[in-house]
């Protein structure tokens, strides 16, 4: 009797999910959204939501609920990380997001409930603004009026793409990673050397300055200008008392 029993809600379990994986509708295809940590985000689908959902539930993965609508009842606003950085458009469900951090990433789902349940991912990657980089003088080698140049960039991202260039233009690719090692000679000789790292969304770059072959004149990074100012200024105006 008790095996009877036991199998009849197993295969009441059974039927329920069917229904309801049945009643909800396949996903549209995954959505990507790309932007700046420090903006202000808009989740939304292309396409147009049911009339009259009687249910609308933003979440972030599959269980943290953002916000919840029911009909003809406010917006619900779920105590979570996105608490008072969020609002919901009734008009088009659409989910704002402001600012937007980086600890944001994720997946979201919109999920609309009508007569079935219709579910659609937004995948969210936030990305920081990329800092200045720093480039380091590693090595400087000359003879005869070559010299072997050792350039290090230095940034505190490890997600970036490095592009160094020279006064006529960028380097080989084969040359494009943090560390430039150049041999340069009278035909290839550069009075400059940048080194720009980038992401999806901003880049940075810095600037060595040098007379040819290899001798250092200035960099768009150091401080050594601002310095000479401070000392020759006062001096100047000393002497023209």
């Amino acid at each position: 009797m008790y095996s009877i029993r036991r199998n009849w809600f197993l295969t009441l379990d059974l039927l329920l999910l069917s229904l309801l994986v049945t009643s909800m509708q396949a996903e549209s295809s995954e959505l990507e959204k790309i932007v700046l940590s420090g903006s202000n985000v808009t989740l939304q689908i292309s396409e147009s939501l049911p009339e009259n959902a009687t249910s609308v539930t933003w979440l972030y993965t599959i269980k943290q609920k953002i916000v919840e609508y029911e009909k003809s009842r406010p917006p619900k606003y779920f105590d979570s990380a996105f608490k008072d950085r969020v609002k919901l458009d009734l008009q088009n469900a659409a989910l704002h997001i402001y600012p937007v951090r980086k600890g944001d990433n994720g997946t979201y789902y919109l999920r609309v409930i009508k007569d079935a349940i219709k579910q659609w991912k937004i995948s969210l990657k936030v990305l920081d603004p990329v800092p200045m980089p720093i480039i380091n003088i590693e090595k400087i080698e000359e003879s005869d009026g070559n010299c072997y140049l050792k350039l290090s960039c230095v940034v505190e991202d490890p997600f970036v793409d490095y592009l160094w260039y020279k006064d006529s233009g960028p380097f080989p690719m084969e040359l494009q990673r943090s560390t430039l090692e150049v041999t340069v000679t009278p035909h290839n000789q550069s009075k400059s050397y940048t080194c720009q790292v980038s992401n999806l969304l901003s880049s940075k770059n810095n600037t060595l300055y040098f007379t040819p072959p290899c001798t250092l004149a200035r960099s768009t990074g150091v401080t050594w200008m601002t310095n000479w100012l401070l000392v020759m200024v006062p001096t100047i105006l000393v002497l023209l008392i």
